[in-house]
């Protein structure tokens, strides 16, 4: 199964995320089973994004993934959008790396440090604003315990003031 992190517009859409694993699947992949596999989506159009954008392979009428696969997660810096498989030792490797992360009051001059996953799943406010600014979904009852995290964290800055 093939996993994006931190999907732009276009790659966030599920439709996105259908095709490309139904594609990692598939060899040799004519329009015409595209279409047989997603009747309900507009194929042609949503497909022409794709390949405008270098995600799919249009090639003698079939149709091929082309995505920039994270090879390594030495230099992966956090927020980048990535491509990986959910069996690879990348994606083992990206999911320990710890990143740092600093929110700014410009009111008081406090800095909140915090450290988070490249995925940003770690209940911290950074992540919680970097969610509501890219419009991410909150994972169950996330967004709740991130607003009371939150509301904790803006109290502990002003208290340590």
């Amino acid at each position: 199964m093939i996993t994006i992190i931190n999907p732009t517009r276009l790659t966030r859409q599920p439709f996105f995320k259908d095709l490309i694993n139904y594609l990692d699947q598939q060899d040799d992949v004519i329009l015409r089973q595209i279409k047989a596999q997603f009747p309900d989506q507009p194929v042609d159009k949503l497909m022409e994004e794709y390949i405008k954008a270098g995600f799919i392979l249009r090639e003698n009428k079939r149709y091929t993934l082309n995505l920039p696969f994270l090879e390594s997660a030495d230099r992966v810096e956090l927020d980048q959008e990535v491509f990986v498989r959910e069996d690879s030792a990348v994606y083992q490797e990206l999911k320990a790396k710890v990143f740092q992360t600093e929110l700014r009051n410009t009111t008081n001059a406090a800095i909140l440090i915090e450290e988070t996953d490249f995925e940003r799943n770690a209940q911290t406010l950074s992540n919680y604003f970097y969610k509501v600014k890219h419009q991410y979904p909150f994972d169950g009852g996330a967004r709740e315990s991130s607003m009371l995290f939150w509301e904790m964290s803006i109290l502990s800055m002003l208290s340590s003031i």
